[in-house]
């Protein structure tokens, strides 16, 4: 059985400062497939590296002290404001360093842009390595986010001047975004991201119970197949959380013709189980990268 490819997730994020130009250099010098980010829109047109749709308190340092509160929404941010921020270490003591005990803790740490990335993908030794990027919009209050499309042309805009659009692979869980991409680039690669199910309760129902995050193709429309309500929209690859996979799902999955790509992989164990069912990419959070 092929084994699946290893993405490291945000950079690393269970190793280096998520979504960091240090984390990617560090995951390209091990034996990875490709690297993952989240991405969003500067308030000046720049496709930048982060999470959050704003800075988190606890993981965000100006001029060397951690902010009182969450720091502003990128997309209403410029460029150079958000790079004054130092990303680099957790708050000590804060939820966050509890929940990622073993992230090595740096400083000076900036957002990078995504053709920072794109130029540490280019420098990396060895074969041309993946790059899947994750579209951080918001169906459910685009206050929040960038407008989706100008976001994902930005994107493409940036992979097209680098060379690595037949390296990359379009993400998300606002189906939207991957609706807009199919009309216009067919032959690009993408994944729909599912909400994983101990989360469900935190969706935000359109009026009649469906989802806003599936355009559309909810799954309870399906029988409550996931898989069947990728296919439905035109999709290529089902991308649950690993809490979400078993070996029956992952068999519907790949009986309707839909690759699978699993996200939230920790450990080489979790490794070794996906492996054995036979999906197609990971997403691991690191380190047992080779496992």
């Amino acid at each position: 059985m092929p084994a699946p490819q290893i993405i490291a997730g945000a950079c690393g994020y269970g190793v280096w400062p998520s979504n960091s130009l240090e984390g990617a250099r560090a995951c390209l010098a091990a034996p990875v497939d490709g690297i993952e980010v989240d991405v969003h829109l500067s308030a000046d047109g720049h496709v930048v590296a982060h999470h959050d749709y704003r800075l988190a308190a606890d993981a965000s340092r100006l001029n060397g002290a951690f902010l009182d509160a969450a720091g502003p929404l990128l997309r209403d941010t410029s460029l150079a404001e958000l790079q004054a921020y130092d990303l680099g270490r957790f708050r000590p003591g804060s939820r966050a360093a509890r929940r990622h005990p073993g992230v090595t803790g740096l400083d000076g740490v900036a957002m990078p842009t995504l053709p920072h990335l794109l130029a540490a993908l280019a420098a990396a030794p060895g074969p041309r390595r993946w790059l899947f990027v994750e579209i951080k919009t918001d169906p459910a209050d685009y206050r929040q986010s960038a407008d989706p499309v100008r976001l994902t042309d930005a994107v493409l805009r940036d992979l097209d001047a680098a060379g690595w659009a037949d390296r990359a692979k379009i993400i998300a869980f606002d189906w939207s975004v991957l609706r807009d991409l199919k009309a216009r680039r067919p032959q690009m690669l993408t994944a729909h991201l599912t909400v994983p199910a101990a989360m469900h309760d935190r969706i935000v129902r359109l009026e009649g119970g469906d989802s806003p995050w599936t355009d559309g193709c909810d799954e309870r429309r399906f029988g409550g197949s996931e898989p069947r309500a990728v296919q439905a929209h035109g999709g290529r690859e089902w991308s649950p959380h690993i809490s979400d996979v078993t070996p029956g799902r992952v068999a519907e999955a790949k009986a309707l013709g839909l690759a699978v790509g699993v996200w939230g992989v920790a450990a080489a164990a979790e490794i070794a189980a996906m492996t054995a069912l036979g999906v197609d990419a990971l997403t691991v959070s690191g380190p047992d990268w080779s496992a």
